[in-house]
């Protein structure tokens, strides 16, 4: 652990090297961009073509790759533009996350630092043991390694994917190492540093749509990327995660006295081992209660669940990373290497509307635990994450409807309580992890009958909907392929396992907004499902409250607009109240 140097620097990056990061993606997005534009008006589809009979194999991929930007109202200069930026921003993360691993050790040989000789590490092998020629050696080198890690983390470096049918041409491609280069070894190794290469490629995008008083469906992500300082995160996490474990244990007097560090100590505290090996030590931010609080039992650290919503780059989920490897490291004796990939297996959940929050979340937590499981000197195994994609478009299953009628009866009040909630899911976009599972399925499941339908794939009697909808996760998983649409039913069903679990702890910094700022039939589900008033902050505060088990903690970043509005009465009585 002494040598653990990947730890020695603070989570976070400070104001001089976010300004220089900022600067560095905006020339490489405005780079990319440009490239991609480029490559696809050469092959005439800057215009909707107009005899897609005539268009090559790849062009045609193209041009349904395109097609799937649009809306039902939006031309196809706008789903061109759509595609121009989740193509750039695709490669820009992809060449970003392998510098990340490079700085950190993770890949054998670079792929994204130029030599002397024009040629990367990984390009100058390929001249001299494949005899490629040099101007195919660079991406050749590129592809190899996004496909080996493709194995272990496929939601990011999968190169089948849509965005991926473009690579930048061999000049971008340089450039683009080059502007890389510019950026610190010790920025690429901060926990927060691909969250921060997110939002500010997306800025422009951001930037408009804070200008609009009424958002579309496909706006609502966007509009709310914003990355929330690591000072918040620990406060909001020591508060609930760190108090809960500490309440749990009879540890409540480890509470330090608010006046006993400033506030530049308890924001400067490192989470290396040696620094904060406790939770106590690491949960600087901790307030003691006025009454003492009671908290959930559990018998072992796996049973400790924690879920953000909303998730992001998965910034509060990096930190509950820290806070549950303590509480590991005090409740079992297991080897400290092993500890992380337990974590991601048993501890933590996000959830996001967005496709590239959730690579970027998952892949944050696969090098987080990966650098302290290399660390501990031991090995890393990524295991399945609890990562999921909250898209309308995941409950396109029609092509897997025939799937579901085998397994769970073609018919019953089950398959159609299913079919409601896929129909509700897909019609209602920017819906997220505001969709109630439980009240939709809730009075169709039978434990008695689901129990004999699934027979085959239980442990044990289904005695929770959420028992039920793993056992059919687990059907699903034996008896389809891989097919576009049973694929998505797959994806699906993890959403609704996630949604329908109970949680220790909810962390999170949800959307903002009401009226314009919330699709109608965003507002119309909230007003049918939800007891409170529509508003973003405070219908997810809800969705926290009924993901949380019996004293388990919320932790959530809000405005103080509940306090004081008229509309947000019924709230704010519950809210201060008994509830």
């Amino acid at each position: 652990m002494a040598g653990d140097s990947l730890s020695q620097r603070t989570a976070q990056l400070d104001t001089a090297e976010r300004e220089h990061l900022e600067h560095v993606v905006t020339e490489m997005r405005d780079r990319v961009e440009d490239n991609v534009r480029f490559q696809l008006t050469q092959s005439g589809l800057d215009e909707a073509p107009q005899d897609r009979d005539a268009l090559s194999d790849d062009e045609q991929e193209l041009v349904d790759a395109i097609d799937l930007e649009a809306s039902d109202d939006e031309s196809w200069t706008e789903a061109f533009e759509q595609y121009v930026t989740g193509v750039g921003y695709t490669i820009v993360n992809r060449l970003a996350a392998l510098r990340c691993m490079e700085v950190r050790n993770f890949v054998d040989e670079e792929v994204t630092v130029l030599k002397e000789n024009g040629l990367t590490p990984a390009a100058e092998t390929l001249v001299h043991e494949e005899f490629l020629l040099e101007n195919e050696a660079i991406l050749e080198a590129y592809h190899n390694a996004c496909d080996d890690l493709a194995e272990e983390i496929e939601i990011l470096f999968d190169r089948s994917s849509v965005y991926s049918l473009l690579d930048p041409d061999d000049d971008t491609f340089e450039d683009l190492c080059g502007m890389l280069d510019s950026v610190p070894d010790e920025v690429w190794r901060a926990d927060d540093v691909l969250g921060w290469v997110y939002e500010y490629y997306n800025r422009p995008v951001v930037e408009a749509l804070d200008a609009k008083n009424t958002l579309e469906p496909e706006d609502v992500g966007p509009a709310n990327q914003f990355y929330t300082p690591h000072w918040v995160v620990r406060m909001l996490a020591d508060n609930s995660l760190g108090k809960l474990y500490l309440e749990a244990t009879n540890q409540e007097d480890a509470i330090p006295d608010p006046e006993s560090l400033s506030p530049e100590e308890r924001k400067s505290r490192l989470v290396t081992p040696e620094d904060a090996p406790s939770v106590h030590e690491l949960c600087t931010y901790l307030i003691p209660d006025e009454e003492p609080g009671e908290a959930p039992e559990f018998d072992h650290p796996r049973e400790l669940r924690v879920i953000d919503p909303a998730c992001g780059s998965g910034h509060f989920l990096l930190y509950a990373f820290d806070i549950l490897e303590r509480i590991w490291w005090a409740e079992t004796d297991l080897d400290r290497a092993e500890i992380p990939a337990k974590i991601l297996e048993h501890n933590l959940y996000g959830v996001d509307i967005d496709l590239r929050s959730c690579q970027l979340s998952a892949f944050n937590l696969y090098l987080k635990a990966r650098t302290r499981a290399e660390a501990e000197e031991g090995r890393f195994e990524m295991p399945n994450v609890g990562i999921v994609c909250a898209d309308a478009r995941v409950a396109e299953v029609e092509e897997a409807a025939d799937v579901l009628d085998e397994i769970t009866g073609e018919g019953t009040d089950l398959r159609e309580a299913i079919d409601e909630i896929i129909e509700t899911f897909h019609h209602t976009e920017a819906l997220g992890s505001l969709l109630d599972v439980s009240g939709t399925l809730e009075e169709a499941f039978d434990a008695e009958t689901t129990q004999t339908e699934l027979g085959d794939y239980a442990d044990s009697s289904h005695q929770s909907l959420n028992s039920f909808l793993k056992a059919l996760r687990r059907a699903v998983d034996d008896r389809t392929s891989d097919s576009f649409g049973e694929q998505n039913l797959k994806s699906f069903l993890n959403l609704l396992v996630v949604l329908t679990q109970e949680y220790d702890t909810a962390l999170m910094n949800p959307p903002y907004g009401s009226r314009g700022r919330m699709p109608d039939d965003v507002t119309q589900y909230i007003e049918a499902n939800y007891q409170y008033t529509p508003e973003y902050y405070i219908n997810f505060f809800e969705a926290c409250d009924q993901l949380s088990r019996p004293n388990g903690r919320v932790g959530m970043l809000v405005p103080r607009s509940f306090m004081f509005k008229r509309r947000f009465l019924e709230f704010r009585a519950d809210f201060i109240g008994s509830r």
